[in-house]
């Protein structure tokens, strides 16, 4: 599948871009985690199918892989993430976001100030419950989940690569990004789950799908039910063999869901 550049501009100082990829019909738009990148939708468009009425478009973000997190100190990812979308030669029909990105999308949603779209997708996103209090004990547990995340997502994107490379290699290149992403990053995903449970999601009306895996702590057992109650509009699906990445892990299986999620939509321009 061969991309181009759509349009490139800048947002409180962060380059923000968007990739449009082959496609005829209304604009899917796709929001990548941290310290992924767009390129790392690929696999997940090809199990979507190239026979579905969408033109895609894929967001480069400043909390993108190799990115710095000065931006921080100055704004917030949905602030940036409504920027990138405004970048956009038409509204999405569908949204999709994941993980880091998924959680700006819903902050997005839970202010009404998202573009009018006939549908989101939220993959792996993390939901704090509101009897879930924030204590140390949350921040090391958060910082834990952190890194392994990050590590999880570079060999990843090593893809068959990590299989040949010497295995002190790959954890050698994981505790580098570790050390660039730096506190800066992880402050940035802890204040973003810590103020979930205070989201309104009961005012969304935008048809929401929530795809999750068992295997990722970040929304499971008592975070997966809180969601539930918190975002009545959502569906809520969990994998019970999926993890962090089950999108790309496990795209067949995902992207069926995603499928029947919009044949349900009473929109006609997604089902």
């Amino acid at each position: 599948m061969t991309w181009y550049p759509v349009v490139e501009a800048e947002c409180h100082g962060e380059r923000l871009a968007v990739h449009r990829g082959p496609g005829r019909g209304p604009a899917l738009v796709l929001a990548h985690g941290m310290e992924d990148s767009w390129h790392t939708w690929q696999p997940f468009l090809d199990a979507l199918g190239a026979d579905l009425p969408f033109t895609p478009y894929a967001l480069d973000l400043p909390w993108r892989a190799g990115a710095e997190y000065e931006w921080v100190h100055r704004t917030s990812p949905a602030t940036l993430l409504r920027h990138a979308l405004a970048l956009l030669p038409e509204p999405p029909a569908l949204l999709v976001g994941h993980s880091f990105g998924a959680n700006a999308v819903l902050e997005l949603l839970a202010a009404a100030e998202l573009p009018a779209a006939d549908g989101v997708v939220l993959l792996a996103p993390y939901f704090r419950p509101p009897d879930d209090p924030v204590s140390w004990r949350l921040f090391d547990r958060e910082l834990a989940r952190f890194r392994a995340v990050i590590g999880e997502g570079l060999r990843l994107r090593l893809g068959r690569r990590r299989h040949t490379l010497d295995p002190d290699l790959v954890d050698t290149m994981v505790a580098k990004a570790l050390d660039r992403v730096g506190p800066l990053g992880f402050v940035a995903l802890l204040r973003q789950f810590i103020t979930t449970a205070d989201l309104g999601l009961d005012t969304v009306t935008v048809p929401t799908l929530v795809v999750t895996g068992a295997l990722d702590p970040a929304l499971a057992g008592a975070r997966t039910e809180a969601l539930r109650r918190a975002m009545p509009v959502a569906s809520v699906h969990t994998r019970s063999d999926g993890g962090h990445f089950c999108h790309l892990e496990q795209a067949a299986a995902v992207t069926a869901e995603i499928r029947r999620f919009l044949a349900a939509l009473p929109t006609p321009t997604v089902a």
